[in-house]
């Protein structure tokens, strides 16, 4: 009997480690699949635009996951994005202190502590460190890039021109655009002050950067009306060419226009009735309604049309516009226009009724909107108020909008 036991230990120490090994698999086997569920509902959060859990699921996942040094620098950049920026330091600042990691990773995660930083307001702590990485040849691009939007983030666009100039030549073409700004708003600020000669320097810095860009075209021409307040001519020729280049800033050149032909410097007021009477004007207005299509420029072409020549030009004008293109704005003009029409006093009164309705209507709409994010304003921002993108603001091209 004994003996029999004695040769039944080997099958049922086999057999604990089949049971045992069976377990282990069950439960890897169970921890994997909650990693890969996590993993795939991150993915679909993503994938629905709903950013804060889907976060949350790719933290999850990492933290399940067996801990890497991509990874780590990942769930720690996650912790950034969802405002735990203690819990990121913590994580980045571990990784940055690993000896046993390579050089290239503590330079990554050195630059993503930078990263933390900034997020939590220790732009100081965040400068030293960039300062440094900026001296190695191969986080030389990520780290002026960041270095360029902190300069930003403090207001500094003197120091954040200056690094873009040192090392212009790794500057994507989003930081060439982010230079460009920076250069537009010295220049704005110089041309409230009356600083006319170093406002025209920092705009033609601007163009050099940034040919392309309309915004320092736009203050060329503020530029020039402030100079020589009967320049039209140039003016005119600058409107034009943005025109040319950008269909949607039709309300911006509308404004340059109406400074051209008014003289001094106040901008048109919409309670202001009398247009400039000048058949340049027309053809301005003409020009630029067929360059751009914005409701604001038709609008107004028609109102010069009811004050100068007819109204029935003008009502023929707004109806071809909008069948071309249905707008409540061009309907409202419209409206008022058949209301001057009307003989009978409370026919024209009702017209008027519903017209002030509509343009309240208009009035709770925003007018700007971020390309890039959506973002909407009732107020213009060269830098989008959302996701931080310069040149990005443009008016809205919708029934409701221009």
């Amino acid at each position: 009997m004994f003996e029999l036991l004695f040769l039944l230990l080997p099958i049922a120490a086999a057999y604990g480690y089949y049971m045992g090994r069976n377990s282990y698999k069950d439960k890897r086997a169970s921890k994997k699949t909650e990693q890969t569920n996590n993993y795939l509902k991150g993915v679909d959060f993503f994938i629905n635009n709903e950013r804060e859990q889907a976060v949350d699921k790719f933290i999850a996942y990492l933290n399940e996951a067996h801990p890497t040094f991509e990874s780590s620098l990942a769930l720690g950049n996650l912790f950034r994005q969802r405002g735990e920026v203690d819990r990121a330091i913590s994580l980045h600042t571990s990784l940055a202190n690993n000896e046993d990691v390579e050089p290239y990773e503590n330079e990554l995660a050195q630059l993503e502590l930078a990263g933390d930083f900034m997020s939590a307001g220790l732009l100081d702590r965040a400068e030293a460190i960039l300062q440094d990485m900026v001296q190695i040849p191969r986080q030389r691009k990520s780290a002026v890039s960041l270095l360029v939007k902190l300069y930003e983030q403090e207001r500094d666009f003197e120091k954040a021109i200056a690094v873009g100039k040192e090392h212009q030549d790794v500057l994507s073409p989003s930081s060439l655009n982010r230079i460009c700004n920076y250069y537009c708003e010295l220049a704005q600020n110089a041309l409230v002050a009356g600083k006319l000669k170093e406002a025209g320097d920092l705009i033609a810095s601007a163009h050099e950067v940034v040919p392309a860009s309309i915004r320092p075209a736009l203050l060329k021409a503020e530029l020039l009306l402030k100079e020589q307040p009967k320049s039209k001519p140039e003016v005119l020729t600058l409107i034009s060419k943005i025109a040319t280049v950008d269909s949607s800033t039709g309300p911006f050149l509308l404004e340059l226009l109406r400074k051209a032909f008014v003289s001094g410097d106040a901008p048109h007021q919409a309670s202001d009735k009398r247009l400039p009477h000048d058949p340049a004007y027309k053809e301005a207005l003409v020009e630029l309604s067929q360059k751009t299509g914005s409701a604001a420029v038709i609008v107004e072409l028609a109102q010069y049309l009811a004050q100068y020549e007819s109204r029935e030009n003008a009502e023929l004008l707004l109806l071809n516009a909008i069948k071309e293109r249905p707008n409540i704005k061009l309907y409202s003009a419209y409206m008022g226009l058949r209301s001057q029409e009307q003989s009978d006093a409370s026919d024209s009164e009702s017209i008027m009724q519903l017209k002030s309705l509509i343009d309240a209507q208009i009035a709770r709409h925003s007018v700007y909107s971020c390309t890039r994010c959506g973002f909407e304003s009732s107020m213009m921002f060269w830098q989008c108020p959302s996701c931080r993108r310069w040149d990005t603001m443009r008016p809205k091209r919708a029934i409701d909008s221009d």
